[in-house]
This record gives C-alpha cells, structure tokens and sequence, in this order.
C-alpha cells in the first residue's frame, strides 16, 4: 500500500532539492529519474528555476514580504510499507508522476532507502513549460491518491480503504481519550444527553441543565465551559462541528434526530443494532473538526430509523417484504395509467370515426365501397383497443363513450398517485440499501468495540445503560417495547388466522371440484 503527503515548498527550494537528491539517502542516486530536467542537483535546480521565474514574475530563489508567498515546488512523499522493494516503489513513484503531471513540467523522482520502509520524495515544479500553474488543494490531492491507489493495485499491492483522518488533537488529550478520562468527551456527553432533554428549549436552559450537572461557566456568551475541578476551560465548537452555537440551536429545534429521539432500550430485532450504529455515525458527525460531514446525513439517519420502527421491521426479510409490496403497488398503477392513456386515444378515435363505423356497422346490404371503408375504420379502432370492448349492443357507441370519459376523467387522480407510490417505492429502496450497507460495514466496526457490544447484547434484552455503568428497565421504553411485542404477537395471529382460512377455502374448492 501506499501513503500520499503533500507539502508547498515557499522558500528555500535549493535546499529541498539537495535534500531529495542526497546520496546516503538514495544509494548514490541510484533510484532517481528526471522528468523535463536532470538529476544533477546543480542542473535541475536551474531547471526548476528558469520555468519559475519564466512566468511567475518574481525571483525563484528570493522570498517576498508578504503574507501570501507563491509555492516554488509542490512536494509529494509517496510511503510504502517494508513489504515493498526499492525498485518496485520507485517504478511506481514515475508511473505515478507522469500519470500525475505529465512529461512537460520538471519533476524529480528519489526513492530513499535509508529507513525501516521504502518512500518516494517526487518534486513538482510550479510551472510546467507552457505556463499552466498546478494548484493543489482537496481535489487534486484525492485525485493523487485515487491515482496512486489504481497503480498499486496494478502491481499488486493492497491499499488503504478506509484512510484515518487527521487529528489536531494534543498528546494529553489523545491520551485522555484512549483512557476513557477526558472530561471534554464527557462534557459533549453531557450535551447530547442534554439536547434532547425537553426542559431544553434553547442555548439558555441547556446552560442552566449544565450548571445544574456541575459545569462552570468562564464565559457564558463564547460558550467556555469545565467540571468544577479542571483549571481552564473549553469552548464548546472546539468539541466538534456539531457544537457551535449555530449548530446547537438547529439540534434542540430538531431534537427528533438526535440518535433517532427514541430509547434504544424500547427497540427490537435489527432497529436495536441500527440505532446503535447510527447514533456513533452521528457523534463522529457531531464531533469531526470539518464541515465535510453536513446535518444532512444526521437527517438521513434519523429518518431511517424512524422509518423502520413506525413499520414494525424487525428483521431484514420485513423491509425486503415491504419494497415487494411498494414495487406490486406502483405496477398496478403504471398499468391503471397506461390502460388510461390508451382509453384516451380511444376515446378520441371515436369522436372522429365512431358515427360513421356504428353506421356502416349496421347497415346490412353494403357497397363494397362501404366494405372497404369499414374495413379502414375498423383497423384505425383496431390499435385503440376496440376489440376488448362490446359493439354488438343497439347503443353501445354511447355506452362506451361514456365509460371511456369516466377512465380518463381519472387520470389526473391516478397519474398522482403513481408518482407518489414511485417516490415512496424508491424511498424503501434506499432505506433497504442503506440498511444493508449500515449492516454490513459499519456495524461490524462498531460491533467491534467491546463496551458497544455488551450495549447491544443489553439494548436487546430491554435494558438501558446507566451513568454509573449499570443497565436497568426504565418504564418509559419498557412500556413502547412490550407494547411493540404486543402488536406483533397479535400481527403473527392474525396472519395465522388467514393462513387458516384460506385452506380451509382450498379445501372446499377441492372437494367441489371432485
């Protein structure tokens, strides 16, 4: 696998290359390659230099007094594991240059071997020979690395799937974490447990709930926070994106989302080990440093598993059963539509040949003029639909007429309700993929997590987890599961019921048909 880092190199660009170019690093130079330039540090440093200043305006090697300083080099350090050869990373490292930048802007490849693992130091002029500036920012570096993972794979090397985000946090902190003791963890606990208090109507009374838990205000506008034993505070938006001011007030007005609004400990069946997995996608949410993550998947979640749980699934097999049922509904008005629409165009033949077609219908001696004239009608009815329907009554012209502009005066009603039944039908589709992915993927991750899976195994018996580490029944989800466990037991005896019925109505039909 490889690892892709990127670096703006501002100043001192001599420096940089001389550092790439180092021989003990690099077996005498044995694993370079230059692209647009040469290998020789001298040389490529004029190299670099001249295409610089060619279209930059200002001296490649002299740093400007300004805040924004023009990047002279873009540097890329493509990391490999110790599984890899030299030859094998620096083979990769070129094809991933050219396929990168090109072959018409300098760029030096230098594998360095002198540590535990093979890595790639590649320099990047600023400028290629035609004056096209490389801008790198998110894009262009998730385009390195879907490129860099596209040639690993073709050399056969695994990558990386799920690559760990960056932290910014502290030693202390990190240690904090790893331990189970930070109290910021425990105070963005605290306020996600406040939120969906009801007493929490706005920013001022989740203050008054915190103050009440024992926190300490440094400054309450800027929203500074601590336990009464920690010395400096915190201001609640370094917790996360989920806990500025801004996004605070939108979570309290849409409390119903925070971890689904609903018990976890009143669930049954798969709802047990999706709100669970759902409520951690919403805290990495909450508490990511970037605004990648937006409400919006907070929303899709919350919609989800409310979804699930005001249609009684329970297991997989539910919501496959009821996207079938979705999928027989919206095909029985696609062809109530279409059975409209060819009504329609029935109807209009009718307006335009149907008095001279019921009129040569019933005259008895005709023409042969008048034979071949019924015989053209009759194939302009014929792809209508008038075979299916009676012309043998005295009035059936009138008849038809009239049950033609009953259908159609349907259409609207119908072509409505399709639309509506297509959009709820494509909604249980994605709920049942996005179920099957949750299931798949992240839950296995958080299953993992040993204090999460002793939650779970307890969520399913109907038990809670307390703050002193406990699990006990509380009355409000013990009261919504048994009354869930109620309707499906009656669900289960009504289907019984039926199932009962209609053999017995098999049976008697058998015996008649003897």
């Amino acid at each position: 696998m490889a690892y892709i880092k990127h670096t703006a190199i501002h100043t001192t660009p001599k420096a940089h290359l001389k550092y790439i170019l180092n021989p003990s690093k690099n077996e005498d130079l044995k694993y370079t390659t230059a692209i647009c330039c040469t290998n020789e540090l001298n040389a490529a440093y004029e190299d670099f230099k001249e295409i610089y200043e060619a279209y930059a305006g200002h001296k490649f090697d002299i740093r400007h007094k300004r805040k924004n300083e023009s990047v002279r080099i873009h540097s890329y350090i493509q990391s490999f594991d110790e599984s890899v050869s030299a030859e094998t990373a620096h083979k990769i490292g070129v094809e991933w240059a050219k396929a990168m930048f090109g072959e018409d802007r300098p760029i030096i490849i230098s594998t360095h071997t002198n540590t535990g693992h093979c890595h790639n130091h590649i320099a990047v002029c600023a400028y290629d020979v035609r004056g096209n500036r490389w801008l790198a920012d998110r894009k262009t570096y998730q385009l390195a690395r879907d490129i860099s993972d596209k040639i690993c794979l073709e050399h056969g090397l695994e990558i990386i799937k799920n690559p760990k985000k960056k932290s910014n946090l502290n030693y202390k902190e990190w240690d904090a974490r790893k331990k189970g003791c930070s109290w910021k963890i425990k105070m963005a606990d605290t306020i996600d447990k406040l939120i969906i208090s009801p007493d929490v109507t706005d920013i001022d009374s989740l203050i008054e709930k915190m103050r009440e838990q024992g926190y300490v205000f440094t400054n309450e506008k800027r929203l500074i926070a601590k336990p009464a034993n920690v010395k400096y505070g915190c201001s609640f938006a370094k917790l996360g994106y989920g806990y500025s001011s801004e996004m605070l007030m939108q979570r309290i007005i849409n409390k119903q989302n925070e971890f689904a609004g609903l018990k976890i400990s009143a669930l049954l069946g798969i709802q047990v080990e999706l709100a669970v997995t759902l409520r951690e996608k919403q805290i990495e949410i909450y508490r990511s440093k970037t605004h990648y993550n937006s409400y919006a998947e907070v929303k899709r979640s919350a919609d989800l598993l409310q979804f699930i749980h005001r249609n009684h699934i329970h297991l997989l097999d539910d919501m496959k059963t009821l996207v079938a049922k979705a999928e027989v509904t919206v095909n029985k008005l696609n062809n109530r539509y279409s059975q409209i629409e060819r009504d329609e165009k029935l109807f209009e033949l009718l307006n335009q040949y149907g008095d001279e077609y019921a009129e040569l219908l019933n005259t008895s001696n005709r023409s042969e003029h008048q034979q071949k004239r019924l015989e053209i009608l009759y194939g302009k009815l014929l792809h209508g639909g008038i075979i299916m329907r009676d012309t043998h009554s005295p009035d059936w012209l009138s008849k038809l007429k009239s049950e033609l502009k009953d259908s159609i005066s349907e259409k609207k009603k119908i072509f409505t309700e399709m639309n509506k039944a297509v959009s709820e039908c494509n909604k249980m589709r994605n709920y049942l993929h996005k179920t099957e992915d949750i299931l798949e993927s992240d839950y296995e991750r958080i299953y993992r997590q040993e204090h999460l899976k002793k939650q779970i195994e307890m969520y399913h018996q109907g038990y809670e987890p307390q703050e002193n580490g406990t699990y006990i029944r509380e009355p409000e989800p013990a009261f919504a599961r048994n009354s869930e466990l109620e309707y499906l037991e009656k669900r289960r005896i009504a289907e019984l019921e039926k199932l009962r019925t209609a053999e017995i109505n098999n049976r008697r039909i058998s015996t008649y048909s003897r």
